[in-house]
């Protein structure tokens, strides 16, 4: 009888534990406060009220969340329309931080914030707009937990590639001056044998285009339109270059501005175009980049022609100069 007693209140703690309450340990109280603070962001934002966002964020972070506040007040505010965003899920972590997740605006642009206590009042310190959609560790053993979409796998190697460009540009230029540092980043001679590897039956500029545009679509996402192509000259459209949405969009530290990148992007590609035998010519618009390649004039040594001007990057405040220890 005591085991039968058993079954009925077996099953009403299992309805309980599928009500989606707080996981074990979470201090709801917090979690409130957290959401609070949320929707005190989505009334501030309707309201117009820009003076907010110096309450809501940290002293820190407060150079970065008030452009974001305050281009959603002047949208939603001044047109007095009604702010969208739903909270999803929100986590006190172990070391005091929160994470809350949401969806804003009409289109449900993710963000996932972050929260920490400044003066004892939850404020957002950062933000992203990316993450895995996975709340719990999963049961082990575990295997293929999660299968990132292409698009993203893509975006993400572009990412990982141009922030590390950046990096080495600026350690290498320290050291070795910027020549150099562009030159180990073209890798011209091996970008050469690459090219007659995977593309053994193609010659010229017809074979330079196809080869960049092949990896910059498999490898980054990028798109590309061969406009022309032949054993003398080609034209590829790049729309976008995805390395080129990257330094639009991605935050991180060294980083090139953009007319800098532009000017590394074109000494990389004229470089390997001369290791080719061929001549580069590059056009931005946006993030778009038109490459136009031309067969090297015949008769015309190619040592006797002149290497690609690398254009200077200006040094900024505490950059050494090339050669510096």
């Amino acid at each position: 009888m005591g085991r039968i007693r058993l079954i009925p209140l077996f099953w009403v703690v299992v309805f309980i534990c599928s009500l989606g309450l707080p996981a074990a340990g979470q201090d709801r109280a917090a979690e409130d406060e957290v959401r609070q603070v949320l929707t005190a962001f989505q009334r501030g934002v309707e309201r117009g009220d820009k003076a907010l966002a110096k309450e809501l964020a940290t002293s820190d972070f407060l150079p970065y969340f008030e452009p974001f506040h305050n281009s959603l007040a002047d949208l939603y505010g001044k047109a007095k329309m009604a702010f969208p965003m739903t909270v999803g899920h929100v986590k006190i972590l172990r070391d005091g931080r929160a994470k809350a997740e949401a969806y804003i605006n009409p289109a449900k642009n993710l963000f996932v914030f972050t929260l920490r206590k400044e003066d004892g009042h939850w404020r957002f310190c950062h933000f992203e707009g990316i993450r895995f959609p996975l709340y719990e560790v999963p049961a082990a053993p575990a295997s293929s937990v999660h299968q990132i979409p292409p698009a993203t796998v893509k975006f993400m190697m572009a990412e990982m590639d141009t922030a590390f460009r950046n990096l080495v540009f600026f350690t290498l230029r320290d050291a070795l001056g910027q020549e150099r540092a562009m030159q180990f980043l073209a890798g011209s001679e091996g970008f050469r044998v690459a090219m007659d590897a995977w593309l053994p039956f193609i010659e010229g500029p017809a074979q330079f285009a196809l080869f960049c545009g092949i990896l910059e679509e498999n490898y980054y996402g990028s798109k590309y339109v061969l406009a022309a192509a032949s054993e003398d000259e080609a034209e590829i459209r790049f729309a976008p270059l995805q390395e080129l949405e990257v330094m639009k969009i991605a935050v991180f530290y060294p980083k090139l501005s953009i007319e800098e990148y532009h000017k590394l992007y074109v000494a990389i590609m004229q470089d390997r175009a001369r290791a080719c035998g061929l001549s580069l010519q590059a056009s931005f618009d946006g993030t778009s980049c038109t490459l136009r390649i031309r067969r090297i004039i015949a008769g015309q040594a190619l040592d006797a022609r002149p290497r690609p001007a690398y254009h200077r990057i200006e040094k900024r405040p505490g950059d050494k100069e090339d050669g510096d220890a």
